[in-house]
């Protein structure tokens, strides 16, 4: 049988420190987390309603570039964790290495730089169930 998850918005949050500034670029560390999410499943031939929760929590590092148009590369070790739920509930929990690329704007103020991007990040390995896409529309304030 074949079995699709349904697409899902969902709300994240991802903070960085930068380490290093070489010049035309920041060197920064990361940390995210997504809290659990669940979207119906679409399995062919089977009756029984189910749903699949995805979670996970992230650290990483990213390449920052400064321009009028910023973008930035990077890679994050997820800590995932899949939840199956239909007459019973479960779910498993594993780590894999998703790479990240951005491009964003930052405002000109004086005290702080709010910003807002686009992110698009793809898992370097697969995972039966797991997310294996993911696109962002962000913003922020840097300090």
């Amino acid at each position: 049988p074949i079995v699709e998850a349904e697409d899902k918005t969902v709300i994240a949050a991802r903070v960085g420190y930068s380490l290093m500034d070489l010049g035309p670029a920041l060197f920064q560390v990361t940390a995210a987390y997504q809290p659990k999410v669940e979207t119906d499943l679409k399995p062919n031939g089977v009756l029984v309603p189910t749903k699949l929760g995805n979670e996970y929590w992230a650290v990483g590092a990213m390449f920052n570039f400064k321009a009028l148009v910023a973008f930035g590369a990077g890679v994050d070790y997820r800590f995932e964790k899949i939840t199956l739920t239909n007459l019973y509930s479960s779910s498993s929990t594993y780590s894999r290495p998703w790479a990240r690329v951005n491009a964003g704007y930052a405002f000109p103020t004086p005290l702080v730089k709010p910003f807002i991007g686009l992110e698009v990040a793809v898992p370097l390995t697969e995972k039966d169930l797991g997310p294996k896409l993911q696109l962002g529309v962000y913003g922020g304030i840097r300090f």
